[in-house]
């Protein structure tokens, strides 16, 4: 750590930095895909934040003694930060620097966000032609029909799983190709094959859905989720079925529908022969509706939930299902979330830290989504600072996975805008 004369040493040493034009007022998001570059990597690897704040100063279109000047440093002092010496290791100057730029904190050593290797690590950074290849091959290379079907399953799944951990902008028209490419298998199959093509393909569409959704197109998810509720029908797939009425009451919970979130709930509830954890999440789902419209009724509706998941065993095939890496724990968050709906926001904050030390086993958005719900309990309890800590948690994961829910939720922080502490952070927001 630098001492504090150094610090001050670094600011505003050199007189040009008076004369440089800047931007006017904050530096806009830069894409997902700017972290997931080849540099990037590279950088982070050879623990070179100075590296980082470079390659995220050029991406802005920024020179040394601008971004200098923005951030109160010599032009002399970003330039040394850039070629890796000491004063990139200052935390301090980082944190600053990393708050401008908006460079997901974990890459500069800030935060650790590390997550274990998972399968779908294997697609991460893979173009759509890529994808698509996996696509074919399954398909292809199968040794017959049933084969197939059970290698896009599997191909399903580890789709799903490099969405969980890590965001690619390859993988929307990915995915759109390969349903497409199951819809035209289906068209031409018969019997049995086309029945579990049917099914496969409306798993791809609601996922396509949902990435609809977390990009915040809702028009596009619901549409697509409504496809796939139809081809769940058709193939007589009830788990698919059931699943699609819970994402349409997601997405009626994103519209302020309360009504239709608990009443699409129980639709899914009605479906004879779904399984344990599909009920399981319909049942979760009608607790969030419940807890929207202020019934302390969900609270059973969430036992119940939490009753069915830990009675299921784990999955013993590589195949996707609905709801297979679904756990107590989602159960758990979404009733910490449904506290603040009903404003006992104390008892949500209990709730959260002691879930806490388990977060890491939840998707990074989800992580975000409910790190910036953590982030409105504290900041309507009074404790405006720590929101803001965790607000700023919440951006670094928006900006690593791109996700919209998580810009929506933090964006309820609006009413502490005007506090000094909050005024950084929703700047960024905008």
């Amino acid at each position: 750590m630098m001492a504090a004369r150094a610090w001050e040493a670094l600011r505003l040493s050199d007189p040009a930095v008076n004369a440089v034009v800047v931007p006017d007022g904050p530096l806009p998001m830069l894409p997902p895909s700017t972290w997931e570059s080849r540099a990037v990597r590279d950088a982070v690897a050879a623990e070179s934040p100075g590296a980082v704040i470079a390659i995220a100063r050029r991406a802005h279109g920024l020179r040394q003694d601008e971004l200098g000047a923005l951030a109160g440093f010599s032009q002399s002092a970003i330039s040394r930060l850039e070629s890796g010496s000491n004063i990139a290791y200052d935390l301090r100057v980082l944190r600053t620097l990393q708050r401008l730029l908006g460079v997901p904190a974990h890459l500069l050593g800030l935060t650790d966000r590390t997550v274990p290797m998972r399968s779908g690590d294997v697609v991460v950074g893979m173009e759509g032609k890529a994808l698509m290849a996996l696509c074919a091959s399954a398909v292809f290379n199968a040794d017959n029909d049933d084969d197939a079907v059970s290698q896009l399953l599997v191909l399903r799944r580890i789709v799903n799983d490099a969405h969980n951990w890590r965001a690619t902008g390859a993988l929307m028209p990915a995915v759109r190709s390969m349903y497409d490419v199951i819809d035209a298998l289906r068209r031409n199959a018969r019997g049995e094959v086309r029945r579990r093509l049917l099914g496969t393909g409306a798993m791809y569409a609601e996922f396509f859905g949902w990435l609809h959704e977390e990009v915040g197109d809702l028009r596009n998810a619901a549409a697509w989720t409504s496809r796939a509720l139809e081809q769940g029908q058709a193939a007589d797939d009830r788990d698919v079925v059931a699943y699609c009425y819970v994402r349409l009451s997601q997405l009626a919970e994103a519209d302020g529908d309360d009504d239709r979130v608990i009443g699409l709930a129980r639709a899914a509830q009605r479906e004879t022969g779904a399984s344990p954890v599909v009920r399981a999440m319909a049942l979760r789902q009608e607790a969030r509706g419940l807890a929207r419209a202020g019934q302390d009724a969900c609270m059973s509706r969430f036992d119940l939930a939490q009753a069915l998941v830990l009675e299921v065993p784990p999955p013993q095939s590589d195949e996707y299902s609905i709801g297979y890496c679904f756990t107590d724990l989602h159960v758990q968050l979404q009733r910490a979330a449904s506290l603040v709906d009903l404003a006992d926001h104390r008892r949500a904050i209990d709730v959260y830290t002691q879930l806490m030390p388990r977060w890491g086993s939840a998707c990074q958005w989800e992580q975000g989504v409910h790190t910036a719900t953590l982030a409105y309990a504290h900041a309507a309890a009074g404790d405006v600072e720590r929101a803001v800590e965790l607000g700023f948690v919440a951006l670094d994961l928006a900006r690593v996975t791109g996700s919209q829910l998580i810009v929506n939720e933090l964006a309820r922080l609006g009413p502490w805008a005007a506090t000094p502490a909050m005024a950084e952070l929703t700047a960024q927001l905008r």
